[in-house]
């Protein structure tokens, strides 16, 4: 945790505070310390924002609003604020409000066939203006980690080829997948993402 925090110009107790409250997502425990993977550090360095994070309905509604430019899950004045609000943020100020990465994983195995692609894995990079190619590491969605680690021949594993992010619902709108995107793909993908996700709050 110590290098975490160097990196980052944070303090030990920044982040251990970060994994406590699952900002962070720890990879696993060894006695008293956590350890976590870099891709997850490097997700939550890119939420390092401020301000308060949004409720369920408008982190929707705000996904919505990126996604296809409305929303009718808030009212009209709120759907206004929303608007002005999302102009002036950058992608750092919308991952952080959005949650960040949230729970998170790290497997080595071949990756499952039926399970969702998301972040890098499922992103147009063509739209991104990216040259299109398949990486070493494979992003998913799972709606419970256990029961994939269960069910699918994976070790658990900090280096691991297997990225798998936990979410009850799958959500393939364009603005979700360009967060998880931002979050999680290399510096090209992620400042491509950052860069249409800043675009479409304009």
């Amino acid at each position: 945790m110590a290098q975490v925090a160097r990196q980052h110009a944070r303090t030990d107790r920044f982040v251990q505070q970060a994994l406590r409250s699952g900002a962070l997502s720890g990879h696993r425990v060894f006695g008293r310390a956590t350890s976590v993977d870099d891709v997850a550090v490097q997700a939550w360095s890119r939420a390092l924002g401020r301000g308060r994070r949004w409720t369920d309905q408008v982190r929707e509604a705000a996904l919505d609003q990126l996604s296809t430019g409305r929303t009718d899950r808030l009212s009209a004045s709120e759907r206004s604020r929303l608007r002005s609000r999302l102009k002036a943020m950058s992608a750092t100020d919308m991952a952080h409000a959005a949650g960040g990465l949230g729970t998170w994983a790290r497997y080595r195995g071949t990756p499952p066939i039926s399970l969702v692609r998301v972040g890098p894995s499922a992103a147009n990079t063509g739209e991104l203006g990216i040259v299109s190619g398949q990486g070493w590491l494979t992003f998913l969605q799972t709606d419970d980690l256990d029961r994939f680690e269960i069910d699918h021949d994976v070790i658990l594993d900090a280096d691991g080829n297997l990225g798998v992010i936990e979410r009850s619902t799958v959500d393939d709108r364009v603005a979700r997948i360009l967060l998880d995107t931002y979050l999680l793909g290399d510096v090209r993908q992620s400042a491509a993402a950052a860069t249409e996700l800043e675009r479409r709050a304009a």
